[in-house]
């Protein structure tokens, strides 16, 4: 009897030993990876998106080496944007990337792991995650129109509340017209919230004449803002010619100008001068497929200079 217990016993042992090997207790076994998750549902050119992914099975095994690396569109992105992090025997993947053109976005995470003591082949394991992403233009600068206070002060954090004015927050920023830094370093900016929810955007920045070129550098800097706006919305850009004096010589040459004619330096002068003393001013318009824009100037002739305002509206 003993003899039938003990071969039975063994025949246990090694039943054992081999289920041990079938169910894998030898070999190791890399985490299966949850799907990618994005930190917000609309992603706009030039706003920061986190991607994260974790383990929703844990890894098992003497684990010697892990490598992680996320792809975007092929290409790998720079350590110094991703992170790994492994807590309470679950992996946490992270990636920072900030679109900078509308498109597809197509995300790859893959995690490489080499392991010690595993039975040969069974030493390097990769398991991989992916989605499809789609980045729009933003409506207006970094945001969307019915962002909230939060999200927006996330992406413009040199805002504040404005007290005399309910629903606008205001602060300093770079110009979103391309090219205005060398002209004006920051703009007043000033975002318009109803319900909560952001309606409208200005921002604006003055412009004086110098010992150069006088009241003609008035005209270049409105001028050079107004094509670069044009450039960008060719097909519904309009220019109008707001007047405020019978002066002949003001009044037609802001026509002119209306009219898309070409200035000689004497008439940009001229018309810098009557933008600045407010006998004369631009207003031009256009619009993108969620947005009004406007640009124009508002004269302060006491101290010798015009404001520069460009304002986005939702449409």
């Amino acid at each position: 009897m003993r003899k039938i217990l003990s071969l039975t016993g063994c025949a246990v042992l090694f039943a054992l030993a081999l289920a041990g090997c079938d169910n894998g207790q030898d070999v190791p076994v890399p985490p299966e990876l949850s799907e990618i998750s994005v930190s917000q549902e609309k992603i706009g050119v030039g706003q920061q998106i986190v991607l994260t992914a974790w383990d929703e099975t844990p890894m098992y095994g003497n684990l010697y080496q892990i490598k992680t690396t996320w792809k975007i569109n092929g290409n790998e992105v720079v350590e110094d944007f991703t992170h790994y992090h492994y807590v309470g025997g679950v992996g946490e993947y992270t990636c920072y990337y900030t679109p900078s053109k509308a498109g597809t976005l197509d995300v790859e995470l893959s995690v490489y792991m080499i392991f010690n003591d595993a039975p040969g082949g069974e030493m390097e394991k990769t398991v991989s995650k992916s989605i499809e992403l789609t980045v729009y233009e933003c409506d207006a600068r970094n945001s969307f129109w019915g962002d909230s206070v939060d999200i927006t002060l996330q992406r413009e954090p040199g805002l504040s509340p404005t007290p005399a004015s309910d629903g606008v927050y205001s602060g300093e920023g770079e110009s979103s017209i391309l090219g205005m830094s060398a002209y004006a370093k920051t703009v007043r900016l000033e975002y318009l919230f109803e319900k909560e929810k952001l309606v409208g955007i200005n921002e604006t920045f003055s412009v004086t004449p110098n010992t150069n070129s006088g009241y003609q550098r008035v005209f270049s800097v409105f001028d050079a803002a107004l094509r670069t706006l044009e450039s960008t919305y060719p097909e519904t850009s309009k220019r109008q010619a707001i007047v405020n004096t019978s002066d002949a010589e003001y009044v037609d040459v802001v026509n002119k100008y209306a009219a898309y004619g070409t200035l000689d330096s004497q008439e940009q002068t001229d018309l810098g001068y009557g933008i600045v003393k407010g006998y004369v001013r631009i207003e031009a318009t256009m619009s993108a497929e969620n947005t009004n824009i406007k640009l124009t100037t508002n004269a302060d002739p006491d101290n010798d200079a015009a404001a520069v305002i460009l304002s986005y509206t939702e449409r």
